[in-house]
């Protein structure tokens, strides 16, 4: 698998887990804002994914700068 691959894959995973997380703590906001008690599946779902997504972001970009330093400059 080359570099641009997994690049893509770390990318396309943290941004699939964010969307989901922000989807699960939008509805504990909602059930809580209507009075219910939110579910335990939306309760869990933004404290384990959202980390995760940051995580896999965070490597991303490490990922990138070390990606770029390596790169040879020319002559200017």
């Amino acid at each position: 698998m080359s570099a641009k691959r997994v690049d893509t894959a770390i990318v396309v995973v943290a941004v699939t887990a964010a969307v989901i997380g922000a989807a699960g703590l939008l509805g504990v906001l909602g059930q809580a804002w209507m009075g219910y008690t939110p579910s335990q599946l939306l309760t869990f779902l933004p404290m384990i994914l959202l980390p995760i997504a940051f995580a896999l972001a965070t490597a991303a970009v490490i990922r990138a700068v070390l990606r770029r330093r390596q790169t040879e400059v020319g002559p200017s």
